[in-house]
């Protein structure tokens, strides 16, 4: 049973609640940005360019923080990337014949640098200065004998420094 995150109710099917919200919500929200002007939509998207700015400033490491810093909630997301029907050929050729996959090296490359992006603009969003204690895992998603999508999870610690006294 699937939840909507802006109205809280629950009941709906999975493939009724899209981006969080339940049809009802996706609706509503639907009509307040068809209603903005041109200059307000130009401003949100102006926001949004700041707060992926902001996002990109953001410190994050695999080590606990030494000092006093404020924790402010786990930011997490997942990627999952499709291996094409080629990339898919590739891998398994290599797998034969031993060597890299260059091809299924940047998929994994490029989930990963898309899941540091969300967790960059989750802890943006929180108020947080850093993410410490970064945890990166990589699975294989297959249907069969042949992998198919590559997965990429990644959690960290959103903090915000407290200055020093």
């Amino acid at each position: 049973m699937a939840r909507c995150n802006t109205c809280g109710k629950t009941g709906f099917g999975f493939l009724e609640v899209k981006e969080g919200m339940c049809p009802s919500c996706r609706r509503e929200a639907e009509a307040i940005e068809a209603s903005k002007t041109d200059a307000e939509k130009l401003e949100d998207k102006a926001e949004q360019a700041r707060r992926i700015e902001a996002a990109n400033s953001l410190p994050i490491t695999t080590e606990t923080f030494v000092g006093d810093v404020e924790r402010l909630g786990v930011v997490a997301t997942e990627v999952v990337m499709g291996m094409n029907i080629f990339k898919d050929v590739l891998a398994n050729v290599r797998d034969i014949f031993g060597g890299r996959s260059g091809a299924v090296q940047n998929t994994l490359r490029d989930a990963r640098n898309a899941a540091f992006e969300d967790i960059k603009l989750q802890a943006i969003q929180l108020g947080a200065d850093a993410i410490i204690a970064v945890d990166i895992d990589y699975h294989r998603i297959s249907t069969g004998a042949s992998v198919n999508m590559m997965m990429v999870a990644v959690t960290g610690t959103a903090v915000k420094l407290k200055p020093e006294a």
